[in-house]
Parts: structure tokens; C-alpha cells; sequence
């Protein structure tokens, strides 16, 4: 249902990519998930780098998971979001979160979508 989407991970350290391998190596993705952090890249190159392949790549849907509500990565995804409706910003990202995603982004409407990737996630959080 969402054939042209794109799809990043923005976080503090090495989590982003982390994330992405994780999640590769549990299934087969028919999606690349993009991966940046802001140890490596500075927030201008992350939003320059993104803005160029979604200009580029022309998605109808993109959705970035980022790691903290409020922090810097929220900061730079809510400005690549920017009066562009089709861009989420998914914040507390996590591998039931990704795995979930690269699962039902081709099965799901996309509002359906961002609610059960979302509820996977949560789902994905147990205290014992």
C-alpha cells in the first residue's frame, strides 16, 4: 500500500545504525533504512543529507524515527518536517519499532501504519 516511502533513523552515538543492522538481520528488508547519528555528521549535514535524497528520491511518504522527544535528533527531524505533510517524526525509536515498520509498511494504510508501529513498540517494553 505505501510502495514509495523513505525512511531514516537520527540518533545520539552509533544507535542508528545499530538499529538498522539489527533489524536487517532479523528479516529481509525491501526498504533501505537510512541511518545518521549526530556523533558522527553535525545537524546541518544530517538535514542537507536528508534533504537532498528525499528531494531526490521523491517519496509520497517519509518517516523519521529518532531517539528522543525534544532532544537534538527531535530537533532536526521536526526541521526537515517542516510545513511537508508527508513527513513523520516518530520519536523512542526501538528494534520492535523497525522490525515492525519494514513489516506492514507495504501491507498498511498509512495512518494504520504509524499507529501499529507504534503500538509494537510500546508492546516491545515489559518490566518483570
Amino acid at each position: 500500500m505505501n510502495s514509495n516511502v523513505f525512511a531514516a533513523i537520527i540518533t545520539h552515538g552509533e544507535l542508528a545504525c545499530a538499529l538498522a543492522n539489527v533489524a536487517e538481520n532479523l528479516m529481509t528488508s525491501e526498504i533501505t533504512l537510512h541511518c545518521y547519528s549526530t556523533k558522527i555528521l553535525s545537524s546541518e549535514e544530517i538535514i542537507n543529507q536528508l534533504e537532498e535524497k528525499i528531494t531526490q528520491q521523491k517519496p509520497e511518504k517519509v518517516l523519521l524515527f529518532v531517539d528522543l522527544v525534544g532532544g537534538g535528533c527531535w530537533i532536526i527531524a521536526n526541521k526537515i518536517k517542516k510545513n511537508n505533510e508527508h513527513i513523520n517524526v516518530l520519536a523512542g525509536v526501538n528494534v520492535p519499532m523497525i522490525v515492525s515498520f519494514l513489516i506492514n509498511f507495504k501491507r498498511l494504510e498509512w495512518p494504520s501504519l504509524l499507529e501499529k508501529i507504534t503500538a509494537d513498540a510500546q508492546k516491545g517494553i515489559i518490566l518483570r
